[in-house]
């Protein structure tokens, strides 16, 4: 026993900072050829989002209801699959991306890892105490629930890249979830406690992901119970708008979950178009952004916007 490497919990501090949701255009991949400039740019969103500690990214489906014919998957699903697919451990990918998705990844398996991602600083070694893994379905579920012939919905197997699964110490997990685990005391950890504030509001991986088919679920359907704190637009267009300047953002020590809607605001009138009737007395979209950011370069390119949007908030508020 004298002889066992003895480890020891370290706490990490965590800092209350404001956490951003960067919300971009489906249209971002219009102007791309193939596949390989569709991963490319997703890419590119992907690094400069984890870099800068991004916590969600919303795709913003520009005509959900156009015809997507001789397409498989919609522009907006594409770029939603890759960016997960940056974000996933590599011994996780062949489990969580099915079939219908993978002849869509070929281009982003080639590409380097994001390495400011938490997970990835013990790759090399492959024994960091904290590891990602997907809850798995139990071999041989109790005899008690064979009786009743219902499903058997949770699970203490973790697949965590290894030979074998993880078996939890005392636990019991729904299946199919994306969890952190501490492979020394085999028990699922929060984020928080694996990675401090490392990756930002609540996520295990860099950053949550969601499509917005429409206005409202821009607004209304993300992750947070008590909504976004302050919305801004950032105006990918020379067209002028009645929402303010954007002059200060919360206190720094404060919580904060910004929204920053980034994109052509005939992208937004056509959305809010679809759903004024939900909208009673709303003249249109501006009545729900806090104020807008104009990038420090003029520009109609996301790619461009990004970076200098998220490189402003960061140095002068």
């Amino acid at each position: 026993m004298s002889g066992m490497k003895k480890f020891k919990k370290v706490e990490k501090p965590l800092s209350h900072t404001r956490h951003y949701s960067l919300c971009i255009p489906s249209t971002l991949v219009a102007d791309c050829r193939n596949l390989s400039q569709i991963t490319h740019k997703v890419y590119h969103v992907a690094k400069v989002a984890s870099l800068f500690n991004v916590s969600e990214l919303v795709i913003l489906e520009d005509n959900p209801q156009r015809s997507t014919s001789k397409k498989k998957i919609s522009n907006a699903k594409l770029i939603l699959a890759l960016l997960q697919y940056f974000v996933t451990p590599p011994y996780l990918r062949n489990t969580v991306f099915n079939e219908k998705f993978r002849p869509y990844l070929v281009a982003a398996s080639k590409l380097p890892r994001l390495s400011t991602l938490p997970f990835t600083r013990y790759e090399k070694q492959d024994h960091g105490r904290y590891r990602e893994g997907l809850t798995i379905k139990m071999q041989k579920p109790t005899s008690a629930r064979k009786k009743t012939g219902k499903e058997f919905k949770q699970t203490k197997y973790i697949n965590i890249g290894k030979p074998e699964a993880l078996a939890l110490q005392n636990q019991l997990v729904p299946i199919n979830a994306r969890v952190t685990i501490d492979t020394i005391t085999r028990k699922i950890v929060s984020p928080q406690e694996a990675y401090g504030d490392f990756t930002g509001l609540d996520s295990h991986y860099g950053y949550h992901t969601r499509i917005a088919s429409s206005f409202t679920d821009l607004f209304m359907k993300g992750p947070l119970k008590e909504g976004y704190t302050q919305s801004i637009y950032v105006p990918l267009t020379t067209r002028d708008t009645p929402i303010p300047a954007l002059s200060s953002l919360s206190a720094a020590g404060t919580s904060s979950n910004i929204l920053l809607v980034l994109s052509a605001w005939d992208t937004l009138a056509r959305a809010f178009e679809l759903d004024k009737d939900q909208f009673e007395e709303c003249q249109g979209p501006q009545e729900f952004f806090d104020a807008q950011l104009l990038c420090p370069v003029a520009t109609r390119d996301v790619m461009d916007a990004i970076p200098m949007t998220l490189t402003t908030l960061s140095t002068l508020f």
